[in-house]
């Protein structure tokens, strides 16, 4: 014999328990799939990088993702003597994106993203953030900076 107990909920009380568990259901969706971060943008960032250290830098149209950034940074060798620096932090809900041939894309939610940073398509966000970027020729570096 068991020693369970049944509780015996009324019609009211049964509706209100209900919408509570509903309630917390949309919040936690709203929330995302707990793959994102928050989107309040990148960190301060003043880095010099060897272009020559990342070879998909030596084509124009090349991306390259830069390693040892405490903010995930792009670069993107744009035209035969300059280069952009996107925030790989994505506007809406703070993943990092990803790079995906000559584009990028939001893994959380699908937004993508043009090798010049603007929105192209799925969900609808801001561009990704742009740094300022020096390229000094003569050393084969680039300084990048929030």
């Amino acid at each position: 014999m068991s020693n369970r107990t049944l509780t015996v909920l009324d019609r009211r009380e049964f509706l209100a328990q209900s919408t509570l568990m509903a309630l917390g259901a949309l919040v936690a969706s709203a929330c995302g799939d707990g793959l994102s971060g928050s989107p309040t943008g990148p960190g301060a960032v003043n880095v010099t990088v060897q272009i020559a250290s990342y070879t998909a830098l030596a084509a124009i149209g090349g991306i390259a993702r830069l390693n040892g950034t405490g903010t995930p940074i792009a670069v993107v060798h744009s035209t035969s003597t300059t280069y952009r620096a996107f925030s790989l932090i994505c506007p809406h809900a703070g993943t990092t994106v990803g790079i995906t041939g000559a584009s990028f894309r939001c893994p959380n939610h699908g937004a993508t993203f043009a090798s010049t940073g603007s929105w192209t398509g799925g969900e609808r966000t801001s561009g990704l953030f742009e740094f300022t970027v020096a390229h000094d020729a003569t050393a084969g570096t680039l300084t990048i900076v929030s």
